[in-house]
């Protein structure tokens, strides 16, 4: 179902948020706050929450957003891609704003940085402002997952150009229209991690890609259970990947790894160790990192061994 509010205005941005058990209340408010908000349309599409006061929610806080807005009810969760593609074919605008529900604004500015940056291209481009993490907002239990982030994500522009492809989160992504209509998003990846990856390589192999300073804050730190599911789920997503750009994923350090742990005797054991380190809060945070890595690695080393890679 599909739910819209239209206005005399043209839309600049059209700004594309998949929703899916979380309240993307906060961030809608925030982006009501924006310069220039009402030239933007806001784009909801709820992966099928099954939540009736979740969607009344999301309805209140869009009346109060000055530029278009459009609310798509998912009866069923179709997964992150259907969400995504679905949100980008009823945009209309030049320019497309994809963020995550999880996110938070730094300032009013946010949408003019990308306008800036929007004016500057000679053709269409896909343009990363990045993400950052609020000290505040961590708790004990969310700890590794904000360390993971600062070490391995929140990188400043100059880094994450060194590698444009592989640093387009979909947290935090501005790019023209016509990007969106010839690079979709792989509906063939279920459940967790990496389809945002495959698309940023798709990209970058047919447009340009800019990393700018322009972050946004991520709020929804996971639990490191959460963690330690969400990379159990993400196995099969690697394989994918790993088909689809086997040079690409070659250079990454994860599947270094992973080809010396589908090596090892015993990887198995080894992923139980890493699981049961990186849960505990009393060893030191950064052993609970590299223990993260490893347990991640050790799954994906697994699974190349049994796929016979």
């Amino acid at each position: 179902m599909i739910a819209s509010r239209r206005s005399h205005r043209t839309s600049d941005i059209d700004i594309c948020i998949p929703v899916y058990k979380t309240d993307p209340t906060p961030l809608i408010l925030q982006l009501a706050q924006q310069n220039g908000a009402e030239r933007a349309a806001l784009r909801i599409y709820d992966d099928g929450s099954g939540d009736p006061a979740l969607i009344r929610s999301i309805k209140d806080a869009l009346a109060r957003f000055p530029g278009r807005t459009t609310l798509i009810e998912g009866f069923e969760n179709r997964g992150r891609s259907v969400a995504r593609n679905s949100l980008l074919a009823v945009a209309e605008g030049d320019w497309l704003l994809l963020m995550d529900c999880d996110m938070r604004l730094p300032g009013p500015g946010f949408l003019d940085a990308y306008r800036a940056a929007a004016k500057e291209q000679s053709g269409p481009c896909c343009i990363v402002g990045g993400f950052q993490i609020d000290p505040q907002a961590v708790t004990s239990a969310t700890r590794l997952h904000a360390l993971q982030s600062m070490v391995s994500d929140c990188l400043p522009a100059q880094v994450r150009s060194a590698d444009p492809g592989r640093y387009v989160f979909t947290s935090n992504i501005f790019m023209h229209r016509a990007i969106a209509e010839s690079v979709r998003f792989d509906e063939g990846f279920n459940g967790w991690g990496w389809e945002d990856v495959d698309w940023g390589l798709r990209i970058v192999n047919r447009y340009p890609v800019q990393h700018i300073d322009n972050p946004a804050v991520h709020i929804g730190l996971d639990t490191t259970p959460s963690i330690l599911r969400k990379y159990m789920e993400s196995v099969q997503n690697f394989l994918r990947m790993l088909e689809s750009h086997p040079d690409a994923v070659a250079r990454m350090p994860i599947y270094r790894w992973a080809c010396q742990f589908s090596r090892l005797p015993g990887c198995g054991v080894l992923v139980f160790v890493a699981r049961g380190c990186a849960n505990a809060q009393v060893v030191p945070p950064r052993v609970r990192l590299l223990a993260l890595k490893v347990y991640r690695a050790g799954l994906y080393g697994s699974e190349l061994h049994r796929a016979g890679h």
